[in-house]
């Protein structure tokens, strides 16, 4: 087994994994949650827990509410947690199959030049 079949079985089985994950359900990409404990008059144990939380979107990304920050319940915090975990997941396996498709056009360039 040559280079070039390692790196398109390495992409498959990458594109496998990449499958399974969306087919997990829903993902975020570019988001994350972020927890805040409570202000103002507060009483001093809430502002020590969290009590809300909002997902954030990176730099010049938007929700899709069209803002750069969305409020969301208690109860949802772990939902978003997983959704945006997911789409980190996405995005680097993504990004981890890219790397690995230009290598093997490198090693396809590289591979016609010799006659191979």
């Amino acid at each position: 087994m040559d280079a070039r079949d390692h790196v398109k079985a390495e992409i498959k089985e990458l594109q496998e994994k990449l499958a399974a994950l969306k087919a997990q359900g829903e993902f975020l990409t570019d988001v994350w949650v972020e927890r805040t404990a409570a202000g103002g008059t507060a009483s001093q144990k809430s502002k020590g827990e969290c009590k809300y939380a909002r997902l954030r979107a990176g730099k010049g990304k938007r929700l899709d509410n069209g803002k750069k920050s969305k409020y969301i319940s208690v109860h949802e915090i772990d939902k978003y947690q997983a959704m945006c975990n997911r789409g980190k997941s996405i995005k680097r396996l993504e990004r981890k199959i890219e790397r690995l498709q230009q290598k093997l056009r490198r090693l396809n360039a590289i591979a016609t030049e010799l006659g191979l």
